[in-house]
């Protein structure tokens, strides 16, 4: 799984990073909205965008509207990352199609998780199983951390 960080910051990049090894996944960084935009023009090849609310004075919300304009992208998750959201943006942010807002600091296994289920509902389990590179003979760890998590919050099978 490929995600695109939208981010000046490379804690977060960091963490998630880490949490994206144990299923080989990566996570691609992104310091300008102007990057990001050039990677999407000549990519499609990624999973969800984690994104800042704005990148220098530029609103990171440009992507989720370029992605909501090509019908191969308008499907992938677009989440917001923020320091003390409010409720009023976080409702704003979910009505224009952010799939999920994050307080900074979040809990990257979280973001996983959503991503993941986001994935399964809109394209299917075994979809999610191809990007994942899981074989039914052997689960990958992030798997096992996935279904530890949905159990734990109630979101088993």
């Amino acid at each position: 799984m490929k995600i695109l960080l939208l981010d000046e910051d490379e804690m977060s990049f960091e963490v998630l990073s880490e949490v994206a090894s144990l299923s080989d996944s990566e996570v691609v960084l992104f310091k300008t909205v102007e990057e990001a935009k050039n990677y999407i023009s000549n990519n499609k090849d990624f999973h969800a965008v984690i994104a800042l609310p704005k990148l220098g004075n530029i609103p990171s919300l440009q992507i989720l509207a370029m992605m909501k304009k090509d019908p191969d992208l308008k499907n992938i998750p677009f989440m917001i990352i923020s320091h003390s959201p409010t409720q009023e943006e976080i409702k704003y942010y979910k009505a224009i199609g952010v799939v999920e807002v994050f307080e900074i600091p979040f809990n990257p296994l979280e973001v996983f998780l959503i991503i993941t289920n986001y994935l399964k509902d809109v394209k299917g389990e075994e979809e999610v199983r191809a990007i994942l590179q899981e074989t039914k003979k052997e689960k990958s760890v992030f798997q096992k951390i996935l279904e530890f998590i949905n159990k734990l919050f109630g979101r088993g099978k």
